[in-house]
């Protein structure tokens, strides 16, 4: 249950330029990413926007304080359920906007999003695609490499025209593009919580196939990018490694297959090949 029911109501113009008089840059960074992203945790919260503190302990007060005071404004609300891996002890929450918060961020003209209370697969999935775009977010914080674009879920979602003259829409849960100075590497990600059947990811493979024979993602972004699969376990990843590899129709080489802490290694090449389709700008 959240902490407190979504209110029916608008704030108006007035209410807006109140609110926005009291909310920080860090503030409106949290409400925009709580938006894009639906649900994060206390600690993928922490890890994004409180890192200039000398102390985990610090950043974690500092961290509770600021989303305490958004649950004060009813711009933010919490879960107190608990998903595995994700929440320990009993102070960590699972954030998401609350009715305040989506009108602040929402688009101009955009429709109103209705909350319903997320079954716990989509949130754990939910997560987990939280959790790689913060990973994405810390390796890329210092250093050479830079984050240029990162889309998740609908704004990455892209339609076409399948092989059969109908209408495909490729789906993935991530596109993040990646920069140096010498080279620019994108990637659509997946991420697979071992709930689905092998048949069934292997047709969303065929999908990134079929969308590869259309030239329009090579057409937006000069190459097509690598498909990363991030699965819960080795042997999840040496079974559809193995599935992939099967099937005549799937360039076997453009998919990777790794669990969540193999992440910050294949990003940083360090324990993977090059990708196949990469762009010197």
């Amino acid at each position: 249950m959240s902490d407190h029911p979504t209110p029916a109501t608008r704030i108006s113009g007035n209410q807006r330029a109140a609110l926005l008089e009291r909310l920080s840059s860090r503030d409106l960074a949290v409400l925009r990413f709580l938006s894009a992203q639906g649900y994060a945790s206390s600690a993928h919260l922490r890890r994004m926007f409180f890192t200039d503190h000398a102390t985990f302990s610090a950043a974690t007060r500092a961290t509770v304080r600021v989303l305490d005071r958004l649950l004060t404004l009813r711009l933010v609300t919490r879960l107190e359920r608990k998903i595995g891996g994700y929440t320990r002890g009993s102070a960590a929450y699972i954030w998401h906007l609350d009715a305040a918060g989506e009108r602040l961020t929402r688009a101009e003209h955009a429709p109103r999003r209705r909350y319903t209370e997320p079954a716990l697969p989509f949130l754990d999935h939910r997560l987990q695609v939280t959790d790689a775009v913060v990973t994405l977010h810390e390796l890329t914080r210092d250093g050479d490499t830079q984050l240029s674009s990162i889309a998740v879920e609908t704004a990455a979602w892209r339609s076409f025209l399948s092989p059969h003259g109908t209408t495909a829409i490729l789906k993935p849960d991530l596109y993040a593009q990646l920069s140096t100075e010498s080279y620019d590497d994108h990637w659509y990600i997946e991420i697979d919580r071992g709930t689905e059947h092998l048949p069934v990811i292997l047709t969303k493979c065929r999908t990134y196939a079929a969308y590869r024979a259309t030239g329009r993602a090579q057409a937006e972004h000069g190459v097509f990018p690598r498909i990363l699969w991030i699965v819960p376990t080795q042997r999840r990843v040496e079974r559809l490694t193995a599935a992939i590899h099967a099937d005549k129709n799937l360039p076997d080489r453009l998919f990777t297959v790794i669990t969540p802490d193999q992440l910050e290694a294949t990003i940083r090449d360090d324990a993977y090949p090059a990708a196949p389709e990469r762009r010197n700008p």
